[in-house]
């Protein structure tokens, strides 16, 4: 039998995901405010909110190796929240993560994230629950870890149910407001793009960015690709009237860029 969602459980996580948006849009003013939030939802022992980014590694693609950059902001039983930040080496896979399919990664610069997304969406037990959520826009993974001790009272089903309905909930907040209410994209991305994307802007077609820039035709055109993807737009003309100035309004950001 199916175990059952509690009501109240429910309204406590919308509650957090009102308290978040509320709190603005630096991780600084809100991480802390959910992985508190979540370990008192869920009895948890250990709460980790991370964001994801994979780059190219120099010399190293032949051997499936990519640069991990996981930057965690972690709650235990205290009220301290702690922040870590690891820069490795590694397989995607080794991170749970694949490469989006179609995805070109030989043009892409070093400072460039590549298109990656969870091979599982959550991964649960009795004692940890694992929930990746891809942000394409953002070309990031965000992923919530969240720890019983063995000896406490294990995850149900019904909270990994409502640990993913969570974070599905948070990713919709992250994609509506990030793509509908971008105040200055332009200024989050690598240096390349933010180059690419500034020339189009002024009217340049790829032909006239690659003069401006000194770069090939071939290499523009996957630049526009790219952010063709990351803005979640098919043309040119989308892309720079997605662009156009807008309210002030909840704006989410992540670390690195």
């Amino acid at each position: 039998m199916k175990e059952k969602l509690r009501l109240r459980d429910v309204r406590a996580a919308f509650r957090l995901i009102g308290d978040i948006r509320a709190a603005g849009s630096d991780p600084a003013q809100w991480r802390a405010q959910l992985v508190r939030g979540l370990r008192d939802l869920l009895n948890a022992v250990l709460v980790i909110s991370s964001e994801v980014h994979v780059r190219p590694l120099a010399g190293k693609s032949k051997a499936g190796l990519v640069r991990v950059i996981d930057i965690g902001w972690g709650c235990d039983g205290g009220d301290d929240v702690w922040q870590t930040q690891t820069d490795s080496e590694a397989k995607p896979q080794d991170f749970m993560l694949t490469v989006m399919p179609n995805s070109d990664t030989t043009t892409l610069d070093l400072n460039q994230d590549i298109p990656v997304q969870p091979t599982v969406p959550l991964r649960g037990g009795t004692s940890y629950v694992l929930s990746q959520y891809p942000l394409p826009h953002l070309s990031a993974i965000d992923q919530l870890g969240i720890y019983k001790d063995v000896t406490d009272k294990p995850f149900t089903r019904a909270q990994h149910r409502l640990i993913r309905l969570f974070h599905v909930e948070l990713g919709r907040l992250w994609t509506r407001d990030a793509l509908d209410r971008a105040r200055d994209p332009g200024a989050e991305l690598p240096p390349r793009l933010a180059q690419t994307l500034a020339a189009l802007q002024s009217g340049c077609s790829e032909k006239e960015v690659s003069a401006r820039l000194g770069i090939s035709k071939h290499t523009v055109h996957n630049y526009v690709k790219a952010l063709h993807q990351r803005f979640g737009v098919s043309s040119r003309g989308e892309l720079l009237a997605k662009l156009q100035p807008s309210p002030n309004g909840f704006l989410p950001q992540f670390s690195v860029r």
